[in-house]
């Protein structure tokens, strides 16, 4: 049995239904209900039974979930061992993390990165200061999102590439398409909702090279200025998947075409410092995360 079956099967015991525990987990309630079934088989009992239309433990199932649970605490326990090297790490993690970072992350990925065993703190800041932050050693690293791959001085770890869509008004000619081409921006004015314009350099990089020159943008530092110039202008916003996913109802979210650059999410860092190894087991513990909640 792998660890994170035993996760779901006792995300389903501390839910009523499936789906609770598959919202709660970042994955499908068929995941969940697998989990649950191939657990029931290897140790041969019945875990739930079915009480209008809620799951309720079995005798079995009670037992089950008081010695899983352990389980998962001695499991949770060896992994903080091994990450710090010692069962207690005396000062959290600081990281830094770029402007709108947590707000192209899935909620319950925020969550869990507050509580990281052992503590992070996060202090937000503009693209660049991350970078110069790692590089002078003011940070242990920083979570940034950006259509760039080049970080100048740092050690960087990738943990998801996520697509990047169009925010338009409903009233724009644009929002009764599938997709928007790159050269549809011609003309148009683009509203990055950041601090700078930084993190778009491969953007204007690639609208250059396709010929496409007349292309304004602003950046805006407020998603609420934003949201009245999509609505009452032409201007297009250059938003995450996860804002596409709670955009507001008088205005319309659109994928870019497979030619418009993708937002690369990476943990910056350098392998020299003796917080490393620390800073890559939270990147990796990111990645998985990220990785079952886009499943």
């Amino acid at each position: 049995m792998e660890t994170q079956q035993l996760e779901f099967v006792l995300a389903a015991m501390k839910a009523d239904s499936f789906a609770q525990a598959a919202r709660k987990c970042y994955t499908t309630r068929q995941n969940v209900s697998h989990a649950v079934k191939a657990t029931e088989r290897e140790f041969g009992i019945v875990l739930f039974r079915r009480e209008d239309k809620k799951l309720v433990l079995t005798e079995d199932g009670k037992v089950f979930s008081a010695k899983a649970q352990r389980v998962l605490d001695i499991v949770k326990e060896m992994h903080q061992i091994a990450t710090h090297s010692g069962p207690q790490v005396s000062e959290p993690l600081n990281v830094a993390i770029s402007t709108t970072m947590f707000s192209a992350l899935p909620s319950g990925i925020v969550e869990m990165l507050l509580n990281w065993p052992g503590g992070v703190r996060f202090d937000e800041m503009d693209y660049e200061d991350c970078i110069g932050c790692v590089r002078d050693g003011l940070v242990d690293g920083a979570l940034v999102i950006s259509m760039n791959r080049d970080y100048p001085g740092c050690d960087s770890f990738h943990i998801a590439t996520m697509p990047v869509y169009a925010w338009i008004g409903r009233e724009s000619p644009l929002a009764r398409q599938q997709a928007i081409a790159l050269e549809e921006l011609e003309g148009r004015r683009l509203l990055l909702v950041s601090k700078g314009d930084s993190q778009y350099r491969q953007m204007f990089l690639i609208l250059r090279n396709r010929g496409i020159h007349d292309v304004g943008y602003s950046v805006i530092t407020g998603i609420d200025l934003a949201h009245e110039l999509v609505k009452h202008t032409d201007s297009i916003g250059v938003v995450s998947e996860a804002f596409a996913m709670s955009a507001p109802d008088d205005t319309v979210v659109i994928p870019f075409d497979g030619s418009f650059p993708a937002w690369q999410v990476q943990l910056l860092y350098q392998a020299s410092a003796e917080t490393s190894r620390r800073v890559l087991a939270l990147a990796h513990f990111t990645k998985k995360r990220l990785s079952e909640a886009t499943r």
